[in-house]
């Protein structure tokens, strides 16, 4: 009998108290692996949390490059002894880094060894995560999708999609047209009962902001 992704997903929120920036810890519940996705002022959170409850981190999963999602990389790399995978177009913002602040202006720069890539089907611990490029936010902005058996999955949709919100395009390399493209071609075409969990705020559901999003929201067209 095929196993809802509740079943065997445990994702664990730690929030940035300065900016409300959400890493996500992702475990495989009858395992001790975890995907680590945007690590930022709240890396020392996220190191104990692993720590305290004896997980290994199998690699780190970027949304984009802008710094209060990257810049605690360097220190859970350290920690961890893993990689992390951020999409190219990005690679750019991430000398950006330390100028941000709460980021020490003498930290290590932030290192992602490898790349993603669009289409992208990451296998992992028996689970299936897509790699979704969602440009507009950033040019190299991506959501992951987890597939689950028997339910919708859940993306984690970093700064593209919020809770009746969407990311800013005002900042370099943002994009408005390209951003709202994104949305409606790729994430809205997502089953409705998709869990989503953004890189700021609450979670919502593809469904709910089809329908009620103020700044794309289907049901107004």
């Amino acid at each position: 009998m095929p196993e809802n992704i509740s079943d065997l997903v445990q994702l664990s929120i730690v929030v940035d108290p300065l900016w409300g920036q959400n890493c996500y810890v992702l475990l495989r519940r009858d395992t001790h692996a975890v995907l680590v996705i945007d690590p930022g002022l709240q890396h020392g959170d996220v190191i104990r949390l692993l720590d305290d409850q004896s997980l290994t981190c199998s690699r780190v999963l970027i949304t984009h490059g802008h710094p209060d999602h990257v810049s605690g990389v360097p220190a859970l790399l350290q920690a961890q002894s893993c990689s992390a995978a951020i999409h190219p177009a990005d690679r750019p913002l991430l000398d950006l880094v330390r100028m941000f602040p709460g980021v020490a202006p003498d930290s290590p720069p932030v290192v992602c060894e490898e790349d993603l890539t669009p289409g992208e089907r990451i296998e992992w611990q028996g689970l299936s995560v897509d790699v979704l490029h969602t440009p507009g936010h950033t040019p190299g902005s991506v959501c992951f999708l987890i597939h689950g058996d028997t339910e919708g999955g859940r993306l984690l949709s970093g700064d593209t999609l919020f809770r009746r919100s969407v990311g800013r395009t005002d900042l370099p390399g943002g994009s408005w047209p390209t951003l709202a493209f994104s949305i409606e071609k790729t994430l809205y075409t997502l089953p409705p009962d998709t869990v989503v969990y953004p890189g700021h705020g609450a979670p919502t559901s593809v469904g709910e902001e089809m329908l009620e999003n103020p700044f794309i929201a289907l049901s107004n067209r």
